[in-house]
């Protein structure tokens, strides 16, 4: 994975870099930045968790959508502000899943998919 590549998918992935650093990195927010700037090379663990990430993102998508259609009323999906509303609700997730959920709220948004609420 390249520099950039590492860039894009935190970015759609809707991760602040001292998250990615912490949670994905196992490292300190510098050493992210030197990856992120091709500085260092992106370590082969950090891109297979990306590529995962980016995987599981897609097969949620793909079963949110196949099941719309069987739904009666109408299509909402719930967009937590902070990570402390997501804990609340789902307490045994953590901030990388918080991010995940986010970034399909907002993909299926903006497909006109589900509306937040």
């Amino acid at each position: 994975m390249t520099n950039l590549e590492l860039q894009a998918f935190r970015r759609f992935l809707m991760l602040k870099v001292s998250e990615a650093s912490e949670y994905i990195g196992k490292t300190d927010v510098k050493t992210w930045h030197d990856w992120e700037n091709g500085v260092l090379p992106v370590p082969e663990n950090v891109a297979t968790t990306m590529k995962e990430l980016k995987s599981l993102r897609s097969e949620k998508i793909k079963l949110i959508i196949n099941s719309i259609n069987d739904r009666v009323g109408s299509n909402t999906i719930r967009y937590f502000m902070t990570y402390q509303e997501f804990k609340k609700v789902n307490p045994e997730l953590d901030v990388i899943q918080w991010r995940l959920h986010q970034s399909i709220a907002t993909e299926l948004y903006f497909r006109g998919l589900e509306k937040l609420c």
